[in-house]
């Protein structure tokens, strides 16, 4: 019993379903007020000339006016948004209330029950049952008003009718007697599956919460990179297309910017330092933009910069230059501090129509042009690399196309041992006499193919005709084959260029591949695993254009390189510019020291290749030797440049 009436109490440390009681109630307790005045009204009327005017009028009329009044205050007040502990406090005094009027109601009914005949004496019956009845169905969402309501009209019922003498009213009374438990029990199990409904809907609007905040967490990570925080590549491209599709002839101004030196401090310092880096860079960049424009990471340490409408093209330049030094600015570290280069690539539309990829390809291009000039800075979009960008797309297209294979050739550059004379080797080098297009430069369509996927098709055709050089060229000359970042990092082709090499039966020892730091960049542990199966193959392997990129001396010991290829650029200026000279010094020591062979490129008179030989530097190529050749001349190179060894060797004996 105790817990019975425990069930029924008010859960006041509960206010979801307090508030959940109090909003139910709000609904059902006018119902409950107008079947009182109703009932109570019509049992008066029928009374009025058998009992007295004060038991018959007086007394309904003041319960019905009090009715009235808690009908109108719930109307008005039930409506009313309220607190758990104030719906706790009206629903305590809904509890007493339905108390004191099923008393009143009782005791009144009760008393009308001695006057009157057998037909009044039932509608009292009536009015305690179904009244009383109704009353209760009313209150079921407060448990206790409704139990104590049930309890005090049974009670009233069976108290007057047990006694009556008339067998019908005595057997109603005796079946009311009976009815009390079941209709508490059915109290207590309606409230408690009203809990419950209370409780599973909490449980559904927490859950559809958790997944609306879920959703929000998922669409914010879909729009913003989570390292700094700024939006991503994706949410750049989305408001590069609203701003297209609001003002389509008024295209924003776009630029690309990245970071140079960036992957050293990955390399050096680790990850959580280059994490640092990021940070930094996107809060110096935000600070400069402003709120007006969007700094976005595309990914890496690229950035994009959707500039303000408003600005001038002087005002864009200025800005793009100050993003430039804003990361010259050391970053701090725990290990100390650190400093990296801005490239930056903007385009500034002509009035026009473009699309999202159009602007982006177009600052992408921007960028990479100052990139190739090896300096960091700002760089517009042109006329000029407009059409540099047409003919780039010419020559993809072209590419697609079958017939390149058969426009594709090698010319053989001979590469020249600087203390002899004789040549040694020749480095293969790929050209293209389009049909379309004339000569097309390496430059223009090694690049072209990598990008449309087609380098290993190009390597593999380019190959099997170095192969066949091989075949031509005397056996003590070797050659030297370049491949691509993608070539150097794709299994699939390096295995195919074995399998080539076996088939053609060509001593590997006679082959040299030449591949380029970027190579390593881009993908340093394939590499490293390409380059250790070549080498086990019995094939040389040398590193392109040392000291442009940024190779470090582990990179160098661990994949064991034969030779180090000194780019141009230093040898060129090498008698004009201290710098280069020491620099191409110290690559051969490095050489020496490491025991393997340096190679000068672009060696373009006879004082360089004398500076060069003095230096150490052991095998030299360039136009001072001779240009790249087709293959029955360079044979012929090599041919005469042996005679003359031979001919100065006979005179000097």
């Amino acid at each position: 019993m105790k817990n019975f009436l425990a069930s029924l109490q008010l859960q006041k440390d509960n206010p979801t379903l307090l508030l959940a009681q109090f909003r139910a109630l709000s609904s059902q307790i006018p119902i409950l007020y107008v079947l009182l005045i109703i009932n109570a009204l019509a049992v008066a009327i029928t009374h009025l000339k058998s009992a007295p005017l004060w038991l018959s009028l007086y007394i309904p009329v003041a319960l019905s006016v009090v009715c009235v009044f808690r009908l109108c205050w719930w109307e008005i007040r039930g409506k009313e948004n309220v607190t758990a502990e104030r719906a706790y406090r009206l629903m305590k005094v809904t509890i007493s209330g339905a108390g004191i009027l099923a008393v009143a109601f009782g005791s009144w009914a009760i008393a009308l029950y001695q006057y009157g005949d057998a037909s009044q004496q039932g509608q009292i019956a009536y009015f305690l049952v179904v009244t009383g009845i109704s009353c209760i169905f009313c209150l079921m969402h407060l448990p206790m008003a409704a139990a104590l309501t049930t309890v005090i009209t049974f009670s009233a019922m069976v108290a007057t009718f047990l006694f009556s003498g008339n067998p019908v009213f005595v057997a109603t009374a005796i079946s009311g007697l009976f009815l009390i438990l079941p209709f508490l029990r059915v109290i207590n199990s309606y409230f408690q599956n009203f809990v419950g409904l209370v409780q599973l809907t909490e449980e559904l609007k927490q859950k559809q919460a958790e997944a609306e905040e879920l959703n929000l967490v998922n669409s914010r990570n879909a729009l913003h990179d989570q390292l700094t925080g700024l939006a991503n590549r994706r949410s750049f491209f989305l408001s590069l297309e609203k701003r297209l599709q609001k003002n389509p002839s008024t295209p924003p101004v776009l630029g690309i910017l990245d970071l140079d030196g960036f992957k050293p401090v990955n390399d050096v310092f680790g990850h959580a330092a280059g994490d640092l880096v990021l940070k930094e860079t996107a809060r110096r960049f935000v600070a400069l933009v402003g709120e007006e424009g969007i700094v976005s990471r595309l990914g890496g340490d690229e950035f994009g910069i959707i500039f303000p409408c408003s600005m001038t093209r002087q005002a864009i330049a200025d800005l793009g230059l100050a993003l430039c030094a804003a990361v010259r600015d050391p970053f701090e570290i725990p290990d100390g501090s650190v400093r990296v280069f801005g490239s930056c690539g903007i385009v500034y539309p002509d009035i026009g129509t473009y699309t999202a990829e159009d602007l982006y390809e177009k600052a992408d291009f921007a960028l990479y042009q100052v990139k190739s000039k090896r300096s960091s800075g700002v760089e517009f979009f042109s006329a000029e690399h407009e059409k540099i960008l047409t003919q780039r797309h010419l020559i993809e297209l072209e590419l697609q196309a079958n017939d390149f294979a058969k426009e594709l050739k090698l010319d053989y550059q001979p590469i020249v041992e600087l203390k002899s004379g004789r040549v040694v080797a020749y480095e293969a080098l790929a050209r293209w006499d389009s049909a379309r297009f004339g000569r097309i430069s390496p430059d223009a369509f090694i690049p072209a193919a990598e990008r449309t996927a087609v380098i290993g098709r190009m390597t593999r055709i380019l190959f099997a005709k170095a192969l066949e050089a091989l075949a031509i060229i005397p056996r003590h000359l070797r050659l030297s084959f370049n491949l691509s970042a993608r070539d150097i990092c794709d299994h699939e082709t390096s295995m195919a260029l074995l399998a080539m090499i076996t088939r053609s039966g060509i001593d590997p020892r006679r082959i040299e591949f030449e591949i380029t730091e970027t190579a390593l960049l881009s993908d340093f542990d394939t590499a490293d695993q390409v380059i250790t199966m070549l080498r086990a193959a019995g094939i040389s392997i040398a590193l392109d254009d040392f000291g442009t990129g940024y190779s470090s001396l582990s990179h160098i010991h661990r994949l064991g390189f034969d030779k180090l290829k000194i780019d141009k650029s230093f040898v060129m200026n090498f008698d004009r510019d201290a710098r280069c000279m020491n620099i191409t010094r110290s690559v051969a020591n490095l050489c020496q020291n490491l025991g393997i062979a340096s190679v000068a490129e672009g060696v373009e008179s006879e004082e360089i290749a004398e500076g060069l030989k003095a230096m150490g530097v052991r095998l030299a190529q360039g136009y001072h030797f001779s240009r790249p050749l087709p293959l029955e001349l360079a044979i012929d190179y090599a041919a005469r440049c042996e005679a003359e060894v031979s001919a100065r060797n006979s005179l000097s004996a």
